[in-house]
């Protein structure tokens, strides 16, 4: 019996792009942005241990201004790094809201302390979740299974009564693997029908 629904955040609770970031980062530091893009995500391995929690946010800004050859305030660079990054995905509210009603809402996601304050910012009604649970606050990523545990746990549950969904195909078979009902993330309609198909009603 399915009991919670455990969603993740990017893209599919909010849209979200890295690219608004390296454009910034690319006027400030006169560099191309294609350099900005390998610097931050592909020459280094900074964003992970920072969303694994292994580094401070303070280390994290230390890090990224040294890379990126940048000499700007904590909260500036902050605020560039997270504040334009997510936008809500249609109908998802309105679809969380309906199966608060019947089951326990849960999120998993890979994030850092700075995209989180962002993040609830653009979608406020994570905060009524009856469980959250954070990469960096977890210390490991998915498709880890250590994360996964965090989540039931918090719930209260068994793996195989909770629901899992995730744009990321990777992620639905590492959650699948783990125990939990998973369904790759595409549009809320499909996700209602995903549910559906279980007996959930929303």
């Amino acid at each position: 019996m399915i009991k919670a629904i455990i969603f993740d955040f990017g893209n599919v609770i909010c849209h979200f792009t890295n690219q608004i970031l390296v454009e910034k980062i690319a006027k400030i530091s006169r560099k191309c942005e294609e350099k900005i893009f390998d610097l931050i995500y592909r020459q280094t391995d900074v964003v992970e241990k920072y969303e694994s929690g292994l580094i401070s946010s303070v280390e994290f800004y230390q890090k990224i201004s040294k890379l990126c050859g940048i000499n700007i305030p904590y909260f500036e660079l902050k605020r560039i790094y997270s504040e334009d990054k997510f936008t809500p995905v249609k109908g998802m509210e309105e679809l969380v809201k309906k199966l608060k009603r019947n089951y326990k809402i849960g999120l998993l996601s890979n994030t850092s302390e700075w995209d989180w304050d962002y993040m609830v910012k653009s979608a406020p009604y994570i905060n009524g979740f009856e469980s959250i649970t954070k990469s960096y606050e977890a210390r490991a990523m998915k498709p880890k299974t250590k994360i996964f545990e965090d989540a039931v746990v918090k719930l209260g549950l068994k793996p195989e009564e909770c629901v899992f969904t995730d744009d990321v195909k990777e992620y639905v078979a590492a959650a699948k693997s783990f125990g939990l009902r998973a369904y790759v993330f595409t549009t809320t309609d499909k996700l209602m029908k995903d549910l559906e198909k279980l007996g959930l009603k929303s």
